[in-house]
Formats: structure tokens, C-alpha cells, sequence
């Protein structure tokens, strides 16, 4: 009975990855290391100083590596795009082109001005103050307090004005005892 719950336990335990990776895992002969790495590809047999052959790399046939990139286009390439054509031989479809010597502007196509886009007036100096629509109200503000490493503290005033002035020395507070 007991050589079937060995025979049976054996079989139990190595179901999940096999008796003999079970058993290489488990035990080892004597005179072997149990914990040298285990393996047989050409850097092990090379570690355990076994002769290797291997087969040299070797050119393939054709050509593998794809051509050469497009040229880049050169200037005058691009007077001829501007002439009409564009690099692939598309006619250009848009609008008139500046001459040479010409002067372009923004919102005047033509020297014309254009009436769509016209700024009125001048623009504001300064933005209004947005933060009432929010529900922050001004003036409610503390001023914060920005400790710096050198014993100095820089301050932020409500009104938007900053100053740094020595840090006010704090004594530690006392701890209760038990």
C-alpha cells in the first residue's frame, strides 16, 4: 500500500509540469552540481568547454534593403511648383500666387482692405477681473507665506505685492507625555 501512495503522490506532484522536469527539478545525481545552471545551446556547451561547429552567416541573394530616400527638392524645384505644377505633376489648385517683388499683408488680399475682418477701436489695456463671475470675492484673501532655505520667508500680499523678510523663530510644540 505504501508503494502505491508513493507511486501515486509522484504522479500527483508532477502533473502540472511533467515527471521528468519534476524530477530535474527535485533531485540530482551525486557529483553534480544542483545549483549550476542547466542547459544545452551553444553558450553552455561553450561554458562546459564542449567543441561547437556553427554555420557561419552567410549573404542572401537579391537585393533585401529598399532604395534609396527621394531627393529633397531643390529651389528650383519649388519656383517651378509656384509656376503651376506641383512636385507630382498635379496642376496647383490654389489661389494667386505673390509676384516676385510683391508685398503681402495681412487681410488684404489685392491691396484692398478687407471689410469682413476689420479691427474696430484699439484693444483693451488690461483684461477685466473675472473672478466675481466664479464666486471669488477680492480682498478675502490671507497672504501666503512661502518659507525659504536660507531662514527667510517669502510673502505674497493680497494685493498681489511680494517681500521676503527673515522667518519668525517658532518654538517646537510640546509633546504629552504618558
Amino acid at each position: 500500500m505504501r508503494k502505491a501512495a508513493l507511486v501515486g503522490l509522484c504522479l500527483v506532484l508532477s502533473g502540472c509540469s511533467g515527471f521528468g522536469k519534476f524530477v530535474s527539478d527535485t533531485a540530482t545525481l551525486p557529483g553534480e552540481n544542483p545549483n549550476a545552471p542547466s542547459g544545452d545551446n551553444l553558450n553552455m556547451r561553450r561554458v562546459h568547454g564542449y567543441s561547437t561547429a556553427e554555420t557561419p552567416l552567410l549573404p542572401a541573394g537579391g537585393d533585401i534593403w529598399p532604395g534609396p530616400p527621394a531627393p529633397l527638392p531643390t529651389l528650383e524645384d519649388v519656383e517651378k511648383d509656384r509656376a503651376g505644377t506641383i512636385l507630382g505633376g498635379v496642376p496647383n489648385s490654389g489661389g494667386k500666387q505673390l509676384q516676385d517683388g510683391g508685398e503681402m499683408s495681412v487681410g488684404e488680399p489685392d491691396g484692398m482692405p478687407d471689410t469682413s475682418q476689420s479691427i474696430t477701436g484699439k484693444l483693451p489695456d488690461a483684461e477685466p477681473d473675472a473672478a466675481a463671475k466664479y464666486g471669488a470675492q477680492r480682498g478675502s484673501a490671507s497672504t501666503i507665506e512661502i518659507p525659504n532655505g536660507d531662514g527667510t520667508v517669502t510673502l505674497i500680499h493680497p494685493d498681489g505685492s511680494v517681500s521676503t523678510t527673515q522667518a519668525k523663530k517658532s518654538e517646537a510644540p510640546a509633546t504629552p507625555r504618558h
